[in-house]
């Protein structure tokens, strides 16, 4: 079993987001926010942004998962925070699911095709939270092709599943058994449910 690490934590999207006072007091591990925030309607040739923890990035594409995910592969080009992440946020979210295509060089279009561009090994792993209410009945197929991308890739996937627990808590716990080692593919937290492997042990 290849033992790797992942070199940061990457908050992905407006949800995730929500997480990162939580997470940066939780562990030594440096953690990134990475977002999409829609341009002011009010103000005249003002483009969306991406905020990537505090840098403005302008965005002049549509909000369509072709143009979010052609931008972000060129944003990956330029800063070092996308390399080996702990990759947190909603599958339901379009920005979300344009990272994931983004950076596995993945075109959205031939998604069922073998895989295109051979890369180096990731150590990328991805962890989803579900949104509460009907979102995630209603965008099935969406959710569907990304796990189909995440696991033609291999990457581990893991899914925090509504408890009795808050969100903002599993994520505490998890990171208190990373701070020592541990299997990604026998990660023991509860709330949080493993769908695909790739057989990688991490550490942090």
């Amino acid at each position: 079993m290849q033992k790797s690490t992942f070199k940061s934590i990457l908050l992905l999207g407006s949800h995730a987001h929500l997480y990162s006072k939580d997470l940066e007091e939780a562990t030594s591990v440096h953690v990134h926010s990475f977002r999409f925030v829609k341009r002011n309607p009010f103000e005249v040739d003002q483009p969306h942004q991406f905020l990537l923890n505090d840098t403005s990035i302008d965005f002049n594409g549509k909000y369509s998962l072709e143009d979010l995910s052609f931008a972000i592969s060129v944003v990956m080009n330029h800063h070092n925070a996308f390399e080996d992440c702990l990759v947190l946020g909603d599958p339901t979210e379009l920005f979300f699911q344009a990272f994931c295509f983004a950076k596995n060089n993945q075109n959205p279009h031939l998604i069922r095709q073998e895989v295109q561009f051979e890369q180096r090994t990731s150590k990328d792993a991805y962890l989803f939270i579900y949104p509460n209410g009907m979102v995630a009945h209603n965008i099935r197929k969406e959710i569907s092709n990304l796990v189909y991308l995440l696991k033609k890739h291999n990457r581990n996937t893991f899914l925090i599943r509504n408890t009795n627990i808050e969100t903002g808590q599993i994520l505490q716990n998890m990171l208190k058994e990373a701070t020592v080692s541990f299997d990604l593919n026998i990660l023991g937290v509860n709330g949080i449910e493993q769908i695909i492997s790739s057989e990688t042990q991490f550490t942090s």
